[in-house]
């Protein structure tokens, strides 16, 4: 770990560690301009090695011209060689590769090396991220948190220039959790060395703090999703490759293949629903109530018979099953009871199956290993009807009405060694509503286990209010089958 401090070229920032890792987000050609020479001349006083990836929009002849014309000082620097200029879309997306995140963290990481081998103290990096309308969005976060994680503590601090105009509010907020401080414009009257950045002085963790602190409630709601899927989507790569691996080599065995079958299509479901956690379309004005829909409606896209054309039941169930007893193997099998066959319902195959992987998991969870699930499937009216029944630890009648809110787990649940936030079940509600459905619990009370009842449409039949005769009863009876 290298230690010592540098001088970042902005008074009010003061000293900075090594490893240190900026952002600005400029709204003008001047403005880029100014704090790219302040920042550059400063390491060069340092006795840094210095690197500016110009816009690729300018070209390193006349990026050169105008940073000489902003600060005539760095002229000499860049005759002698301690000072280079480089363009954008020739570094960072070569013609012949594209971008790559890694190899270019690879080339910063070498260019300390050779920086260290010339006998400068380190090196000091400004450069201009192509953002435009080809950009791949997930590979460039990803290589901003390369650089976070990679280069932390190496002789290497670096300012990461983004252009405002070509930047959505939401990516802004996520360019700006993987720095350490975004320099900020001066206001009027101000100088670039007397305006501070935020949160600057206090180091990485209280910046993001700060950073965090001045977000409306509902930004931050928005700022999350982009974090959470981009966690997700780092945890599910393996699994892709995994499932991938198991059917090319094991081909051959059929039970193998099944649950290579199983693994890609979970990560298919999880990696989708990532992507639209990251989706920077997200306005910053949304709602927490409509981030929640957006998730759970709309973060699933068909796999199965579009909407009007049907979901088999029989399959939806028995590939949840599967799904909800990988995560709890030394629970007893859940029991797929008999039931009307076949059943087709109106709805999207892989926003059914959230449901009742939900629905079959918990029950897994909050019953003892060798408590019996059973979950059964059967047809009254237009409607069909699917519940899942398990005899554990129950729901007291108040915790009954609020079960479906967010956050809400009762008391029984929150008592149990079961982690969780308490979104699943709203979730549930929320997916089965935008389905033409309806989402049910029963319980007899603490310790009498709990029954969770969903009617959905039968595919080719008119969504609407279903008959009196086919309301299930306060005990979750499901209606007798009716032709």
């Amino acid at each position: 770990m290298i230690t010592g401090t540098r001088q970042s070229g902005f008074s009010a920032l003061g000293p900075i560690k090594w490893g240190a890792h900026l952002c600005h987000f400029y709204e003008s050609r001047s403005e880029l301009l100014s704090v790219t020479a302040e920042f550059l001349r400063a390491g060069l006083e340092n006795g840094e090695m210095c690197v500016w990836v110009a816009p690729a929009l300018l070209g390193p002849d006349k990026a050169r011209y105008m940073l000489v014309r902003e600060d005539p000082a760095l002229a000499s620097f860049i005759d002698a060689g301690q000072l280079r200029i480089l363009d954008a879309a020739e570094f960072y997306a070569p013609a012949n590769t594209g971008f790559d995140g890694g190899a270019t963290v690879s080339i910063w990481s070498a260019a300390i090396n050779d920086a260290l081998g010339r006998g400068f103290e380190g090196l000091r990096v400004a450069g201009d991220a192509i953002c435009n309308e080809t950009t791949n969005w997930a590979a460039l976060i990803d290589y901003e948190a390369s650089l976070q994680q990679k280069l932390a503590g190496r002789p290497i601090i670096g300012l990461c220039t983004y252009c405002m105009h070509r930047l959505r509010s939401a990516q802004a907020r996520e360019i700006e959790r993987l720095h350490d401080a975004t320099v900020q414009a001066p206001l009027a009257g101000e100088s670039w060395r007397s305006r501070a950045p935020t949160g600057c002085q206090s180091g990485p963790q209280t910046q993001h703090a700060a950073m965090n602190g001045t977000l409306r409630d509902d930004a931050k709601e928005v700022l999350t999703g982009p974090m959470i899927g981009h966690e997700i989507r780092n945890a599910i790569t393996p699994i892709g490759l995994l499932a991938r691996l198991l059917n090319t080599q094991y081909g051959h065995d059929e039970q193998l293949t099944r649950y290579a079958l199983l693994l890609s299509r979970q990560a298919s479901l999880l990696g989708e629903l990532a992507q639209q956690l990251m989706a920077p379309a997200t306005p910053p004005s949304a709602t927490a109530r409509e981030l929640t829909l957006a998730v759970s409606s709309s973060s699933l896209p068909a796999r199965g018979p579009a909407l009007g054309s049907g979901v088999d039941v029989g399959d939806l169930l028995a590939h949840c099953v599967q799904v909800a007893e990988a995560g709890l193997p030394d629970h007893v099998p859940i029991e797929l009871m008999p039931g009307d066959s076949p059943l087709r319902v109106q709805g999207e195959f892989d926003k059914l199956a959230q449901v009742f992987v939900n629905l079959m998991s918990n029950a897994l969870k909050y019953s003892a290993p060798a408590d019996a699930i059973q979950v059964v499937a059967s047809r009254a009216g237009r409607y069909c009807y699917i519940s899942v029944s398990d005899h554990g630890i129950g729901i007291a009648s108040e915790d009954l009405v609020k079960i479906f809110r967010p956050y809400a787990r009762g008391h029984t649940g929150s008592d149990t060694n079961v982690s969780g936030l308490g979104l699943g079940l709203s979730v549930v509600k929320e997916i089965v509503a935008s389905q033409g459905g309806t989402a049910e619990a029963f319980s007899d009370g603490p310790g009498r286990g709990s029954k969770f009842v969903v009617r959905l449409p039968l595919a080719g039949s008119a969504s609407g209010t279903v008959p009196m005769q086919y309301q299930v009863d306060a005990a979750g009876t499901i209606p007798s089958a009716s032709v």
